[in-house]
């Protein structure tokens, strides 16, 4: 082994292993603390671990309340089944509103769902 070389470290959750040898721009596991970094040098290493982020797919679920649909009042919304271009405008809600069915039955004007995007941690 060369000196210096720390062996490989378990790759992150949410990145996985493409190869060794890095270039700038790509990503290794940091020398010092074992997280993703970016590669800033400008010379080509043989012996990093190249990783890269796995693209996770947008995640949706209904609204919990009016308070969380709050920001969204404003935008129009169609039903799914309706023809793409019949939009309707924003209208009455309340705690008492069916968010699980408005999330099956419409989406906003834009085609995203009637929900909150789950974020990843």
């Amino acid at each position: 082994m060369a000196d210096g070389f720390r062996g490989i470290p378990g790759v992150p959750d949410g990145w996985e292993l493409v190869g060794i040898g890095c270039d700038a721009g790509d990503w290794t596991i940091g020398m010092l603390n074992d997280k993703p970094s970016p590669v800033y040098a400008i010379f080509r290493s043989r012996t990093s671990v190249k990783i890269r982020k796995i693209e996770q797919p947008k995640r949706w679920r209904p609204f919990a309340n009016a308070e969380e649909f709050k920001p969204h009042r404003d935008r129009w919304w169609r039903l799914k089944e309706e023809s793409k271009d019949q939009f309707h405008p924003p209208g009455y809600y309340s705690d008492d509103t069916d968010w699980e069915h408005a999330f099956e039955m419409l989406e906003f004007d834009d085609g995203s769902p009637y929900g909150v995007e789950v974020t990843y941690e």
